[in-house]
Order: structure tokens, then sequence, then C-alpha cells
């Protein structure tokens, strides 16, 4: 089988989908509204099966997160125990301001001017519970439908992961301690997942940047190295059973513009990223913070077997940039991860290091940019697959 291609989750959200969002306090636009939804979610589709109009696209795409205001920000509108009338502001280390301060201040100053921060987001009240699987079930439902209705090989939707649902929501007095919050709530998304992988033809990514981005971000009262073995594990206790072929697991460093100095080693969380269950595992390795990973990934592999059955979606387009890559780069970052023989072209995907549009209105590059680096993404798949011997 020759390379294929994927993308990671949300796309540039409509102008109608745009105006609808602020109006809902708790992150998703009602089913009332359907007829915007399926607009932007077949718009996005559209966009990623033929990009600009191309016959050459994405195999593997989403539905661009339409109808929800960022992959986290949905949940109170799915679980009881969030207020609804008190926000708490999302916690972050100090080496984040650091990183800010020295390479994006205007953010900072935003930040803590305190004006529409979009990182201030429901208190949690009391312990959460589930009560969304009807809005899954329907959103995979629409998913399913459209992919059929646009051609698209294969979909996805995403859910966030455990381990980020405790970086985005404070668990104030609920819960006894990091590791208590972490299992519950792994307990309840389960019921996300399980609805999501009941409608067949629909596959599920699991956003789970706490693998990474828990370095910089996550404020728990524990070592982030010591608690990232405890986020695989909510994450493979909530798949157990489940069609692992069917379920990615998306891991980054954060979708933000800046230096990025502070990330997590890849060497050192690469072995535990490969304890997942699941069918494919989704990561940065575009932008220039952590192109070099590919690297460190065949070092790994010269005394470590590829796990039998996972696919490996690369990063290979950078989202945080608006330089188009060529398809000459994105196949010389394909064809480098296969340079170590233990990846075939069978278990690799082109993807890209993030989503395009992570937060309603907070993409780092234009829509026209994003498509243009699709375009790239596919051509650049094709060439790699050509020099392989793989088309």
């Amino acid at each position: 089988m020759p390379i294929q291609t994927t993308m990671t989750g949300s796309w540039f959200r409509t102008p109608e989908v745009m105006g609808l969002l602020p109006k809902s306090p708790t992150g998703e636009i009602s089913l009332e509204h359907g007829k915007v939804i399926e607009g932007a979610e077949r718009q996005a589709i559209r966009d990623q099966v033929h990009p600009k109009g191309s016959r050459r696209g994405l195999n593997w795409v989403s539905n661009g997160e339409q109808r929800k205001a960022g992959y986290t920000y949905y949940l109170p509108n799915r679980f009881d125990g969030f207020s609804s009338t008190e926000k708490a502001d999302m916690p972050m280390q100090p080496t984040l301001f650091e990183e800010f301060q020295e390479s994006n201040p205007q953010l900072v100053a935003a930040l803590a001017s305190g004006q529409a921060n979009p990182f201030r987001l429901p208190k949690i009240e009391s312990k959460l519970h589930y009560r969304g699987a009807d809005l899954a079930k329907r959103e995979a439902q629409d998913a399913a439908r459209l992919a059929r209705e646009e051609g698209a090989q294969r979909i996805f939707i995403p859910a966030p992961s455990p381990g980020v649902t405790t970086i985005f929501f404070p668990p104030g007095s609920a819960y006894r301690d990091h590791y208590e919050y972490l299992s519950d709530v792994g307990k309840e998304l389960r019921k996300e997942y399980e609805a999501v992988l009941s409608v067949p033809g629909v596959d599920l990514q699991i956003d789970a940047p706490d693998m990474a981005m828990g370095k910089t971000t996550g404020v728990w009262g524990v070592d982030f190295f010591e608690a990232l073995p405890k986020h695989v594990d909510a994450i493979n206790e909530a798949i157990a059973g489940l069609p692992k072929e069917r379920i990615r697991v998306h891991y980054c460093y954060g979708n933000w513009v800046g230096s990025h100095r502070f990330d997590a080693e890849y060497e050192r969380v690469l072995p535990e990223f490969l304890r997942l269950k699941v069918g494919t595992m989704v990561g940065e390795m575009a932008n220039p913070r952590h192109e070099g990973d590919a690297l460190v990934l065949n070092q790994y592999l010269k005394e470590h077997p590829w796990p039998k059955g996972l696919k490996l979606a690369a990063g290979v387009i950078d989202v945080k940039t608006p330089i188009v890559e060529t398809k000459e780069t994105v196949a010389a970052r394909l064809e480098r991860l296969t340079a170590s023989g233990k990846i075939s072209p069978d278990d690799l995907l082109g993807g890209t290091d993030c989503g395009f549009e992570t937060f309603a209105n907070m993409g780092n590059v234009t829509r026209e940019v994003g498509l243009q680096k699709l375009q790239a993404l596919a051509e650049g798949a094709a060439l790699a697959n050509q020099r392989l011997g793989a088309s």
C-alpha cells in the first residue's frame, strides 16, 4: 500500500459558524442550527478531499470540528459538573510565560490584560459526569453521511484525551488529586469514544497534547515525566476492548507561535507514546523544533522494533508558518522516516503537525495558505510513493 495522507482535526470555521459560536455558552453550536453545521462540515471535508479543486487530496479526513469552538471547549455541553456562571483560568507553567515573553510578547500582554481571555473556561463545581452520547453519535452519523456524499475514503472525529482535559479545566476541589481526576474523567470520556465508534465507517482521534505539551502547560502537582505513564495508561484504559484499528492518538507540543525551547525531549516521551494500544499515532515532525525528531526515531529503531500493527501519521506540514512546503520537501520528510527500514510505506501516512484552527478564529495561517499546504501534502506523498516504488 502506498503512503497515504491525513490531517489533524480542526479546519477553518466558516463565517456562519463564527457568527453562532460566540452565542453558545458551552462551546458547541446547538443542533437547531443544523443547516449551518452541515454546510460548514461539508465544506471542511470538501477542502480536504479536493483542496482548491484539485483531483488529488487527502485520504483520511475530519469534519473540521466545525460545530465546536475548540477540541476541548465543547466539553461543558456534554458533561454535568461544570458551572453555568463561573469560569476559571487555565493554569500554565512559568516556563511557558518565559517562552511567550521572549518570543510572543503580544500574547503575554493580551493574557495579562484579561480581555477576551480564550483560556478562561467554565469552572468545575463537582465531579464530571458524561451525558453527551447522543450528541457524539449524531456528530459521527453526520460525518459518515457527508464522507460518503463527498467521496472521502475515510473520516475521523476528534475527542480530547483524559489528560488534556485536566490541562484546560482545573479540578478545583472536586477531586482529591491529579490522578483521581485523570482516572475519573477517563472513565467518563470512554462513553464519548464508544458513541463515536458505534457509527460504522467513522474513526476516532484522541487528541492528547498532554503527552508532550503537558510539560509546559500541565499544572498537576506532579512532575510531567512522572505523570506521563499515567496519562498513557488512562488512554489505554479508556479504549480497552474498543477496535484499536479505528483509533488514532494525536500528540503535540502546543499549536502556538513561539520558540518552543522548553518542549519535552522526544527521546524521553517516545517510548511512552509507543505503549498506546491504538492503530495510528499522529504527531509533529515538520516544524523547525521537531523536524529532527525523525532522526531521533530512526536512532531509537536501531535498537527497538516498530510496534506491529501501528501506523505513523507524521506531520510533514507545518501549520504554524505561512511558508508553503514544496512537494519535494514533503517527499523528503516522508522518505527520511522510512530510512530505518523499520517503518514501511504501508505503515506511514503524511499529515499535518496540528489542526489549522485549533480554537475558533485562532489559526496561525490563512485558509488560502492552508489549502495550498494540503495540496503540497497530497502531491508530496505521491512523489514519495513514486521514489520509493510504493505507488
